[in-house]
């Protein structure tokens, strides 16, 4: 069970950085929460969405984001691939709460000039270490993940 207040600050957070991201084109609608949680004491990685749905981030649920362009706070191009899921003696459960995934992030480095070169950098979030929540922006909702 995640906290309400957990849940309405999460909201709110999505809802100012979609209105704030109102002006680029094509313009954000939908957007998630990754931050960290408890599963049967264990740390596990879970979404809120933009109507308040929480639920434990799984394999399945980041299949669902293949090739959907997904941005971390609106500004990087991400990708998500599954890292560990909680209990990995259970293999083929999609269903398997993750307690870390592994994260592309690709973005421009103008520091060089006038030129901007594309950086990539592969990060794994750890849920026993996530302190600041993910905020993730799409253009339109993925078929395979709720409102």
């Amino acid at each position: 069970m995640v906290p309400y207040h957990t849940i309405a600050f999460s909201q709110q957070k999505l809802r100012g950085a979609i209105r704030r991201a109102a002006g680029q084109e094509p313009g954000f609608t939908y957007g998630f929460v990754i931050h960290s949680r408890r599963h049967n004491e264990h740390p596990t990685l879970g979404a809120i969405t933009l109507n308040g749905e929480s639920f434990a981030l799984s394999e399945r649920l980041l299949a669902g984001l293949d090739g959907t362009a997904i941005w971390l706070f609106g500004h990087a191009r991400i990708t998500f691939a599954a890292g560990e899921p909680i209990d990995p003696a259970d293999a083929g459960a999609p269903e398997r709460p993750l307690s870390s995934l592994v994260m592309h992030i690709s973005t421009f480095d103008a520091t060089a000039g006038v030129t901007q070169h594309l950086v990539q950098v592969e990060a794994l979030v750890k849920a026993e270490t996530l302190v600041q929540p993910l905020l993730v922006l799409a253009h339109e909702r993925p078929s395979a993940w709720p409102l």
